[in-house]
């Protein structure tokens, strides 16, 4: 299992409404696939006022919560996975939820999420999600 974006930044800050859940869910979890951990990356680095936090304390973070590998999708796995979007109309910011579906579903993990309308996706595209 690993989580996707949305549970990795509810794991990251007790003032999150899902945090208590998400760092439980985490628990024992090593492996994370890379694009969601640059999307939370990116969330925690840009959150507005007192929530946003140092980029070197959120690369400390991901380092150390999720020590493991960095999954992502070979070529040719990218490639079919572009050809798939396209002729399945998936398009704009659905593109990224259905990187990570494909990367964690290559990989052989279920993905753990807290984005209702993603597991959606995920699941259209064979991923196993499993929303918390």
């Amino acid at each position: 299992m690993t989580p996707d974006s949305s549970v990795i930044v509810a794991a990251s800050g007790a003032w999150h409404g899902r945090h208590v859940d998400a760092v439980e869910a985490v628990r024992g979890l090593v492996d994370v696939v890379a694009h969601a951990e640059l999307e939370a990356f990116s969330v925690l680095t840009r959150l507005p006022g007192r929530f946003r936090a140092p980029a070197s304390a959120v690369a400390q973070y991901l380092a150390e919560r999720f020590p493991g590998t960095r999954m992502s999708l070979d070529e040719a796995e990218r490639a079919t996975l572009v050809r798939r979007l396209a002729s399945e109309g998936i398009a704009g910011g659905a593109v990224y939820d259905g990187l990570i579906a494909a990367t964690a579903s290559a990989h052989g993990h279920e993905l753990l999420t807290l984005d209702a309308r993603a597991a959606r996706l995920y699941e259209r595209l064979g991923a196993r999600p499993i929303s918390l």
